[in-house]
């Protein structure tokens, strides 16, 4: 006997009605821009707590002079860190409400994301060490407008040019504040001794090398940091994206001395007595500072561009 053919049946099972299970969703990668924030934060709470020292409670005209002297490493920290936190407060609110990454709303975002930062930073330090009452008005009002400032130049767009500026930027602070901390061997190798002309000569030769050598990581970092946000997203940046991305830490070197000038002299105009010639050394360290971001704009955009055109195919004779 054979057995009966068992039929199969080609048509497709009918639908149950009940959804496949939804693919696992990917582990979504960290922020370039809140890492760059944090970076910025941290750097911002180091200097505070390194040049704690100039804004002390005690009195007299040497306090002053000493807050001055070094009020622009405070400055030029809060306005990048206020600069990071705006740029990434901008991208990470846009996400969630569109309103926050258009026109007005971005600007108000991000320059209240800057005051915030600059302002609770910096006056938790000055209030844990205490401060001259004559000057912690002078002192919070320029750290203030320079947290606001950098975190409206946080809201400038390509975000893509304003992070890898800022990246540089952070990079260029610890180089000078590097070179800052070992002045004096490094006068002592320029040249420097006992007469006036010879310290003249080292500080201007130490100026203008430090200067040159910050420009040329700027313009490094930011054309590293342009190349990998290329690589990531999978399109090629023009060459005007590397010459802004390069000069960005020039530009924020400037604002920041803009900044420092105005509170210096409102710290000097409290001054009891005559200090005309710690006036005059301050106004030569300022130019100094001056030429500094100058230099660091040029030669960085320029290392930039022309990393650029190095990476470029060459073109093939016939």
């Amino acid at each position: 006997m054979t057995e009966p053919a068992t039929a199969t049946s080609t048509e497709s099972p009918r639908k149950t009605g009940a959804e496949p299970p939804a693919a696992p969703t990917p582990p979504r990668a960290p922020s370039t821009t809140g890492w760059l924030a944090f970076s910025a934060l941290a750097w911002l709470l180091v200097t505070l707590l390194f040049y704690r020292t100039a804004f002390t409670g005690e009195a007299g005209d040497w306090s002053l002079v000493m807050a001055a002297i070094l009020l622009p490493q405070v400055i030029q920290a809060n306005l990048l860190a206020g600069a990071a936190v705006g740029l990434w407060s901008t991208l990470a609110l846009g996400r969630r409400k569109p309103w926050a990454e258009r026109g007005v709303g971005r600007w108000a975002v991000g320059t209240a994301a800057g005051l915030l930062t600059g302002t609770l930073a910096s006056g938790a330090v000055l209030l844990a060490y205490g401060m001259s009452a004559r000057a912690v008005g002078v002192v919070a009002v320029a750290v203030g407008v320079a947290g606001a400032l950098g975190g409206a130049l946080g809201a400038i767009r390509p975000a893509r040019i304003m992070a890898a500026g800022l990246s540089a930027a952070l990079l260029v602070l610890i180089f000078l504040n590097v070179v800052a901390l070992f002045s004096t061997p490094l006068l002592n190798a320029f040249g420097s001794g006992d007469t006036a002309a010879e310290r003249y000569s080292a500080n201007g030769l130490l100026a203008g090398t430090t200067a040159i050598i910050a420009g040329l990581i700027a313009g490094l970092a930011a054309y590293w940091r342009i190349r990998r946000a290329a690589a990531r997203s999978g399109d090629t940046a023009k060459w005007p994206v590397y010459l802004a991305a390069g000069a960005s830490a020039g530009l924020l070197l400037i604002v920041a001395e803009f900044c420092t000038r105005l509170g210096v002299a409102q710290l000097l105009s409290l001054a009891e007595a005559d200090i005309s010639a710690d006036s005059e050394i301050l106004s030569f360290i300022a130019a100094s500072r001056l030429n500094t971001g100058l230099v660091v704009l040029f030669v960085g955009a320029l290392t930039t561009t022309i990393a650029y055109g190095r990476s470029l195919p060459k073109a093939v004779r016939d």
